[in-house]
């Protein structure tokens, strides 16, 4: 091409243009590679690992499964104002404690006020109908020392009021 030619730049579009071109492919190549073949399938998740969820033990349980062996707790619980919190969130999973209806292990209990104030701490977000407090400042005024149990040494967690 001659120095003073107009399409004297045109090599560095040609450069770019097959340069996107190389990138465009090996991205759908890549992909077929990466993307296992079931992707896809059944939304936006691998198909192929439904059954190997289908494979694993189950380990919640959820309310129901504790009602047999644990019907006043449960009562009280539901008819109180922790109905909606479910057991398995301040116990373990019911797979730690019981098997095919049998008890297996002492069932654990998180007994600790972290786990109340992280619904009932004071925050302007709240709704005002929740009941919210300061939880050192509420500890004091009922006459008690601040400490990880302090919440159970008056409220009973299955149905606190």
């Amino acid at each position: 091409m001659e120095p003073e030619s107009p399409l004297r730049h045109a090599k560095h579009i040609f450069r770019v243009f097959l340069l996107l071109i190389v990138a465009v492919i090996v991205l759908v190549l890549g992909r077929d590679f990466l993307v296992p073949p079931t992707f896809g399938q059944y939304g936006h998740f691998r198909a192929a690992n439904v059954e190997q969820q289908r494979s694993m033990s189950v380990r919640h349980g959820g309310d129901t499964s504790c009602q047999p062996c644990h019907a006043p707790q449960f009562d009280a619980h539901a008819a109180g104002p922790h109905m909606n919190v479910r057991c398995e969130l301040c116990h373990a999973p019911v797979s730690a404690h019981a098997a095919d209806g049998k008890k297996i292990a002492k069932m654990p209990v998180r007994k600790t006020a972290d786990l109340c104030i992280l619904c009932h701490e004071r925050l302007g977000a709240r709704p005002a109908t929740h009941p919210q407090i300061q939880p050192k400042q509420h500890v004091v005024e009922q006459g008690s020392e601040p400490s990880p149990e302090s919440c159970f040494d008056c409220h009973d967690p299955h149905s606190p009021l």
